[in-house]
């Protein structure tokens, strides 16, 4: 793609130069207008040498939910200011960081450009632009109302991304405390624990049965630690592989929901991610029963995902939603009441907000209580671990004089 430097002035007369990348000059001078330049006292294509070589490393870059809120928010920014949308799009191009997303927003403006729709050129990009997304862009098409369903689709984004967010710290946290003290606590067992055992067997004499396990233990590490890294790594990579098996997906989401605490947490956040989907999507005008198919593809637990599904289903043969919701064993009796109260009021979209503020404040509180309570469990367990073995090593100190012959 040419890059065309040009030379203008603002609407308080300040010169102003610069560079814009864009596919020919009369989009060009569009991407200039949009940075504020409304006389162009000269525009030229830049020159580039053979030796200037531009290398694609797109695919290196995953879009992630981050990137997506920053456009669409930009987006609606520009929108609600005027900007014509190929213009905003192509502005957006230039400020865009991450390489998979610039080429993303590239083809989408392009196509934009000869004639095609919005939410057609997103839908060619599913694994950027999510279903939800495109539905939602697509009613807004139909009803004239981009600026405000983009600004409606930052809002629910950016409150997706906070609670995904917090769930996966309350996951994360004790994992990556527990790998780090399994790291100190092998450092030890296989680099500190051999030096004691050299000085005890120079003592000869028979050594205390919780030192003689300290020694053992730390001998199987330095004889198998490669293997069991080995083994970590392919479990890791198996079990990633199973769960692309949507019955061991199934399963696994199923086991998942009945861990203490951590069952209750991962049902609240997916009923508040149910609960914002819904409620975002119906207030853009799709029809319940694309909202609930959509909401279901959402959801990251199978066992969820497949409840909605019946509760579509049943919506479909012209049952309410709130009996449908009854129905499973999944929904609390608040979600259902809510609904319930949305539907005879005629404000759903309402009610099923409502309680999504309710369930995301619910996992905030459980993410912050379950944070104070792991970090004093840790601090034990660790202090704990490193204690027993100072005190198997240093045993046979106290017991010298049997050990000395």
């Amino acid at each position: 793609m040419p890059t065309f430097v040009y030379k203008g002035k603002t609407i308080l007369g300040k010169v102003k130069k610069g560079k814009v990348t864009a596919d020919n000059i009369d989009v060009a001078k569009n991407l200039i207008r949009a940075k504020g330049v409304v006389v162009i006292e000269s525009i030229k294509e830049e020159s580039s040498s053979g030796l200037n070589m531009e290398i694609n490393l797109s695919f290196l870059d995953k879009v992630k939910l981050k990137d997506i809120v920053i456009f669409t928010r930009q987006l609606y920014s520009m929108i609600n200011a005027g900007i014509p949308l190929v213009s905003a799009l192509r502005a957006l191009e230039q400020q865009v960081s991450n390489r998979k997303l610039k080429e993303v927003i590239k083809d989408i403006a392009k196509q934009v450009e000869e004639g095609g729709r919005f939410s057609a050129a997103l839908a060619k990009h599913k694994d950027v632009f999510s279903d939800l997304y495109v539905s939602m862009i697509k009613a807004a098409e139909e009803a004239g109302t981009l600026d405000s369903t983009l600004k409606r689709l930052a809002e629910y984004l950016e409150k997706i991304e906070h609670l995904r967010a917090k769930v996966k710290s309350a996951m994360f946290y004790p994992t990556f405390v527990l790998i780090i003290a399994g790291i100190i606590v092998s450092g030890i067992l296989i680099f500190v624990i051999p030096t004691f055992q050299n000085i005890y067997a120079d003592l000869g004499g028979q050594l205390p049965a919780l030192t003689q396990m300290v020694i053992k233990l730390s001998d199987f590490l330095r004889d198998y630690i490669g293997w069991m890294i080995g083994g970590i790594v392919v479990f890791i990579f198996v079990f990633k592989r199973l769960l692309k098996i949507p019955k061991f997906k199934y399963y696994f989401d199923m086991v998942m929901l009945k861990v203490p605490v951590f069952g209750e947490l991962i049902l609240k956040s997916s009923i508040a991610n149910f609960a914002r989907t819904l409620s975002s999507m119906i207030s853009s005008g799709i029809n319940i029963l694309k909202a609930l198919e959509i909401a279901a593809e959402t959801s990251n637990n199978k066992i969820i995902q497949e409840e909605i599904l019946k509760v579509k289903n049943q919506v479909e043969r012209g049952i309410s939603l709130a009996v449908a919701l009854s129905r499973s064993k999944i929904f609390p009796p608040m979600l259902i009441n809510m609904v319930a109260i949305g539907e005879d009021a005629g404000n759903l979209d309402e009610m099923l907000a409502k309680v999504a503020e309710f369930y995301e404040e619910e996992v905030d509180t459980m993410v912050d209580g379950l944070t104070s309570l792991i970090e004093p469990m840790m601090m034990v367990l660790i202090g704990g671990v490193i204690g027993f073995i100072i005190i198997a090593m240093y045993l046979p100190i106290f017991k010298m004089g049997d050990l000395v012959k």
